[in-house]
């Protein structure tokens, strides 16, 4: 059973991990298009969308990465977690 959690949280952690790198590239550009000044004189960008992007995807990012943190951590502790239980009788 512990074989089959372990599976299923690789997957999911692998799943996560493309949707948070995705995230982090589109943060990390709506943050320096936020930050630096000299992109408010381009008519065609609306800083206002960027700013209500940056904000509402900023949400979808922390729960991406904390199901990627907890999964990882799973991950990591399952060998001991394995080997604990294997040495019971």
């Amino acid at each position: 059973m512990m074989i089959k959690i372990y599976l299923l949280a690789k997957i999911i952690h692998r799943l996560f991990l493309y949707l948070t790198s995705f995230l982090i590239i589109f943060m990390s550009i709506t943050g320096l298009l936020l930050k630096y000044s000299f992109f408010s004189r381009l008519p065609f960008l609306d800083l206002v969308l960027v700013r209500i992007l940056h904000n509402d995807f900023s949400i979808y990012f922390v729960i991406s990465l904390s199901i990627m943190m907890l999964t990882g951590i799973y991950m990591y502790l399952f060998p001991h977690l394995r080997a604990r239980n294997n040495r019971r009788p």
